[in-house]
C-alpha cells in the first residue's frame, strides 16, 4: 500500500513523566482535524524537556460515534517502541493519556520522532487526530544553495502586490522571501523589496532576486512608513499587502486573505493571524481603548483556542501583514507621514478606512510567524521603538473625537472590547 506521510501538521500532543507532569513546551489546541485512513501516517516529533517519559498526550475526534479500530503508535527516541492503543473508549475531542510500555529515558531538548496510524480504519471506523500547521523553519544560515528558490515569474497583472521594508537582518529577509516563495504558488503576486541602505549582507542578497521581484535600494534609512509609500507608488497589483520582513509566511496565507476580500466588496483591509516562532499567538486582531491605547487580541495564548480561531471585523490589523485595495489605497493617500518613521500608521490607516465606510477584518486562517522586535528592538524609551509613544500621543489627537465616541475606555475587559462595535 502507498502511504500519504503527513509532516505539516504537528498533533495536539504532549508528553507526560510518572507524575503525569507535562515535561514539553507548550503545543497548540489544534483546529485540523486529521483522520487516521489506513494509507494515513502522521509523522512528527516533540522535544522534551525532561530525561524521563511514561506517557503521551493526544487529543482525538471520534465523529461523534464509538470506534473498535486500533491505532499504532511508533516511538523513536534513544530507543524504540511500538505500542498499540483501542480507540473504543475515547470521547470526542478529547485529549487521552497513552501509557507506554516502559518510561522511556530521553535526552532533554533533543527531538522524538513519533509516527501515528492504524491499520484497520475504514469508512465507519475510523479516528481524526487534532493537529494545528507546523510552522516553518528558519534557516540560521544563508544557504547559497538555496538562491534559486527564490524566484517566481513576473506577471505583467500581478492580483498582490507585497511590499517589503528592510534594514539590515538578512537572515530574516532570506527566510521571509524563502516562504513567499515556496507558499500560495498559484496567485499572481509582485514583490517589492525596499532596502532601507542596510549595511549588512542584505544588498548582496537583493542583488541575486530576479522574476517577480523588484527592489528599491534607498541611499539612507527613510523608515517603514515612508519605504512603504516608495513600494506601493510602484505597485502593479489589485491589492498592496504590506509585509514585515522579520516574518514567515505559511500555506493559504495569501489565498486566505484574497477570499475575504472576493468575497465581500465592503472589507477594505485583512489582516493575518500572528504567531509567534514558539507558536504562541501574538494578535488576533488588534484593540484600541479610548485613550489611543492598544491591545493585542490573545496574546500569548493558544492560536487555535476557537476564540481566534473565527474571523471577525476588528479595530485595525497589524502592519506586519496587512493588505488593503490598491483603489482604497490610493483614495486615503496611504500612510500619513505624520507618523514616519514608524508606529501607529497601521493603526492610522484602519481608522481612515473605517471612516470611509469600509470593514477592518482580522483574517484567522492567514497564519503568519512574526519575529516581533527584530529590528527596532522592545524598548519604548529610547530608539526607533520610542516613536510607538511619541506617535499614541498623535494619533490620540487626530482621533479624539472618534475614540470617545466608538471605543472603551483603557482597563476595559479585553473579551469584550474585541466585539465591541458602536
Amino acid at each position: 500500500m502507498d502511504y500519504t506521510i503527513v509532516e505539516d501538521k504537528l498533533p495536539a500532543t504532549a508528553l507526560l513523566n510518572a507524575q503525569n507532569e507535562i515535561v514539553t513546551d507548550f503545543i497548540p489546541y489544534g483546529n485540523l482535524p486529521i483522520t487516521l485512513w489506513q494509507n494515513v501516517r502522521i509523522h512528527f516529533s516533540v522535544i522534551p524537556n525532561s530525561e524521563n517519559v511514561s506517557k503521551i498526550r493526544l487529543r482525538f475526534g471520534t465523529y461523534c460515534r464509538a470506534n473498535t479500530c486500533h491505532l499504532t503508535i511508533e516511538w523513536r527516541g534513544p530507543t524504540r517502541c511500538v505500542m498499540d492503543f483501542s480507540t473504543e473508549q475515547l470521547q470526542d475531542n478529547q485529549y487521552v493519556d497513552i501509557a507506554l510500555p516502559l518510561p522511556q529515558r530521553c535526552t532533554p531538548g533533543q527531538p522524538v520522532e513519533i509516527t501515528l496510524y492504524s491499520t484497520e480504519a475504514t469508512e465507519n471506523n475510523v479516528v481524526a487526530v487534532w493537529c494545528s500547521r507546523k510552522l516553518p523553519p528558519f534557516l540560521r544560515t544563508l544557504l547559497l544553495k538555496l538562491l534559486n528558490l527564490l524566484y517566481f515569474p513576473a506577471t505583467s497583472a500581478p492580483r498582490v502586490s507585497i511590499v517589503i521594508p528592510v534594514f539590515n537582518k538578512v537572515l530574516y529577509t532570506y527566510n521571509c522571501l524563502l516562504t513567499i516563495c515556496q507558499c500560495d504558488q498559484e496567485i499572481d503576486k509582485e514583490v517589492i523589496i525596499i532596502n532601507n541602505a542596510s549595511s549588512d549582507e542584505t544588498t548582496a542578497l537583493l542583488a541575486q532576486l530576479s522574476g517577480a521581484f523588484t527592489v528599491i535600494n534607498n541611499t539612507k534609512n527613510l523608515g517603514f512608513v515612508e519605504a512603504c509609500r516608495q513600494g506601493a507608488e510602484i505597485a502593479n497589483g489589485e491589492f498592496v499587502l504590506f509585509l514585515n520582513n522579520d516574518t514567515q509566511v505559511t500555506s493559504g496565507w495569501l489565498a486566505n486573505l484574497l477570499k475575504k476580500m472576493d468575497a465581500d466588496q465592503t472589507i477594505g483591509i485583512v489582516g493575518s493571524k500572528l504567531i509567534y516562532p514558539n507558536g504562541r499567538l501574538q494578535e488576533a486582531g488588534g484593540i484600541i481603548f479610548s485613550d489611543a491605547s492598544g491591545w493585542n487580541y490573545g496574546r500569548l495564548q493558544d492560536p487555535t483556542d476557537p476564540r481566534f480561531d473565527q474571523s471577525r471585523s476588528v479595530d485595525y490589523c497589524s502592519g506586519a501583514s496587512l493588505m488593503i485595495r490598491q483603489t482604497l489605497w490610493q483614495k486615503i493617500g496611504g500612510f500619513d507621514l505624520r507618523y514616519a518613521p514608524a508606529y501607529y500608521e497601521d493603526t492610522d490607516l484602519c481608522f481612515a478606512v473605517r471612516q470611509a465606510g469600509y470593514q477592518v477584518v482580522y483574517c484567522h486562517d492567514s497564519e503568519v510567524v512574526h519575529h516581533e522586535g527584530i529590528t527596532a528592538g522592545t524598548d519604548t524609551s529610547s530608539g526607533y521603538k520610542a516613536y510607538q509613544v511619541i506617535n499614541q500621543q498623535k494619533f490620540a489627537k487626530k482621533w479624539a473625537e472618534f475614540l470617545k465616541n466608538h471605543h472603551l475606555p483603557p482597563g476595559s475587559d479585553p473579551e469584550i472590547a474585541a466585539h465591541y462595535r458602536k
